[in-house]
């Protein structure tokens, strides 16, 4: 395949959403445009089309074909058009509509993928898109393969192309079932979409029941590259995307590979199914959000006060003497039913159910904790690109699986959990995984991995003798240390509470410390001083607030300080 590949791009009336995908195009170093211009739909819209043509017609950075349609054709019966004239002339392409953005680099990968995978015929397209809630855990920096294809900057070769324009998505669906492809193998809104693909003039869902019909595999990234800018009033059919938000986008993977055998990664039929569930389960969003509703718009914002300071006591109670005290008050942090719950979350997210948990409450959205991320890039910038961690108190790993989206970039990752004997066991039984391991001790972390970073990231306000931890931490070899989302009261001394949980979360209380600052740094000793700080945004009904910390070791004075 040495011809230059194409970019086939489908454009409309954006004028606005095409400039910036011009210059995502011309910044890829695109060698040639297929263009198809619809047609408008009426005089509202012609003079944006004719805006759209002027910018199309300007080009001057690579070569253009221009094709202008009379009609408007509509989304879906443009892309077919288009695609097919394009698949007569051109052995591979790629497929770029006018609201999609991507990073540089990625034409190289997309094309570098149809050049290596050409002759394969397991092999049907490639795309420059996933998501988190569909990507299998620990695959890397490498590629994966897929049952169900894309449409989202997507790439293909003529020969994977042939039948499409003879069958609907309802022909195909059944054909594949006659392969033995359930309706539903990869998400219940394959045949939702097949039932009125020709009604409502949409086209992806034949190109997806396409592959299950052939048996056909699509090559997706270890992470996306692309990003949806049209999801606003002008959207054609995108009205649900906006559930698909991506994490920030990463640098493309190289183009150089490396590149897997052509096998279906055994985890994406059941990540699609758990992301597009069928029955209850797909309209129970829907159904919280009108209960919701119908509680706004009977109940008064006052009796809605009211009612959930009657429901919900507060957080934090008491002041306590000691530890003791307080255990005595609270049913404590190693009850059963928070293990269990940690457990149960840990797996849904392990699982694709969710994107992250913390506190065992579950999130679809990738979301960050931006403060704490900074630090713990900065952390493995000072490495030299490794980051290696000791998170003390951390679960089942929660805040790498909140956070390794963005991190799985770095040169390498080792990130060691102590915690809990029966955390520990359940770890090391059904999470280790990827980068994550577990220790029952500081020291046998140390021992093993010999992490220069150490993060507390909502630990030390549940210790007993959190102060000793400190000083203990301050005397070991570790170059920095990272406090996160630890309560601290402006009194002078410390304060010991017990938290109540929500009950939405389990029904658990345990101790609960507020910190006087100085006294807590003052633990670490006079080797460590701070190098950021900032608050956090976790709510709290006393005189206090959460910060969070980073703290380095001072280094050594280098021979001695002469006298003057």
């Amino acid at each position: 395949m040495s011809a230059p590949i194409p970019v086939v791009l489908f454009v409309y009336a954006r004028t606005t959403h095409l400039v910036r995908v011009l210059a995502c195009l011309r910044e890829n170093r695109v060698p040639l445009l297929e263009v198809f211009a619809d047609g408008p739909k009426g005089d509202a819209d012609a003079a944006r089309v004719a805006e759209v043509r002027a910018l199309l017609r300007a080009i001057d950075w690579c070569e253009v074909r221009l094709v202008e349609r009379s009609v408007n054709l509509g989304l879906g019966r443009n892309i077919l058009a288009g695609v097919t004239e394009v698949a007569d002339r051109h052995e591979a392409f790629i497929v770029w509509e006018d609201d999609l953005i991507a990073v540089p680099g990625t034409y190289d990968w997309v094309a570098a993928v149809l050049r290596r995978y050409a002759n394969d015929d397991r092999v049907m397209s490639v795309t420059a898109w996933t998501h988190p809630r569909v990507t299998p855990a620990g695959i890397g920096a490498a590629p994966y393969f897929d049952g169900r294809a894309e449409c989202w900057v997507w790439g293909t070769w003529a020969r994977s192309w042939r039948g499409m324009k003879e069958e609907n998505a309802c022909t195909k669906l059944r054909a594949a079932a006659r392969r033995g492809r359930a309706r539903d193998a990869y998400g219940a809104d394959l045949p939702a979409m097949a039932d009125v693909e020709e009604r409502q003039n949409i086209w992806a869902v034949r190109w997806l029941y396409h592959h299950l019909q052939h048996g056909g595999l699509c090559v997706r990234p270890p992470w996306s590259m692309v990003e949806h800018i049209g999801f606003d009033a002008s959207a054609t059919n995108a009205q649900m995307a906006t559930a698909w938000v991506n994490p920030p986008l990463r640098t493309a993977p190289s183009p150089t590979g490396p590149w897997p055998d052509a096998v279906e990664h055994a985890d994406c039929r059941r990540l699609w199914r758990n992301a597009n569930p069928s029955g209850w389960k797909a309209r129970l969003p829907q159904l919280k959000s009108i209960g919701r509703a119908v509680v706004r718009r009977l109940v008064p914002a006052g009796w809605r006060r009211r009612l959930r300071r009657i429901s919900r006591p507060p957080a934090y109670r008491g002041e306590f003497a000691g530890w003791p005290a307080a255990r005595a008050a609270s049913r404590g942090y190693d009850d059963a039913v928070i293990l269990d719950k940690t457990v149960q979350a840990a797996r849904a997210v392990r699982d694709g159910l969710a994107t992250w948990e913390r506190d065992t409450v579950l999130f679809q959205a990738p979301e960050a904790n931006v403060r704490l991320l900074e630090a713990l890039r900065a952390a493995a910038a000072a490495e030299g690109g490794d980051l290696r961690v000791l998170d003390f108190g951390g679960a089942l790993g929660s805040t790498w699986w909140q956070h390794r989206f963005w991190l799985e970039d770095l040169r390498a990752v080792r990130w060691s959990v102590v915690e809990q004997p029966a955390l520990v066991a359940a770890g090391q039984r059904e999470f280790t995984r990827g980068p994550v391991r577990y220790f029952a001790s500081v020291g046998a972390c140390w021992a093993a991995e010999q992490p220069p970073t150490v993060l507390l990231s909502s630990v030390l306000p549940y210790l007993e003798d959190p102060h000793a931890l400190l000083r203990d931490l301050g005397r070991r070899p570790f170059r920095r240390i990272i406090i996160d989302r630890t309560g601290f009261t402006a009194r002078g001394r410390d304060r010991l509470t017990v938290q109540q949980v929500p009950p939405e979360i389990y029904d658990a209380s345990y101790p609960c410390w507020f910190f006087d600052r100085a006294g807590l740094l003052a633990d670490l000793g006079p080797d460590w001083r701070i190098v950021s700080e900032w608050r956090n945004d976790d709510h709290v009904d006393i005189a206090a607030e959460h910060r969070g910390l980073v703290l380095e070791r001072r280094p050594a004075p280098v021979g001695p300080v002469p006298c003057i």
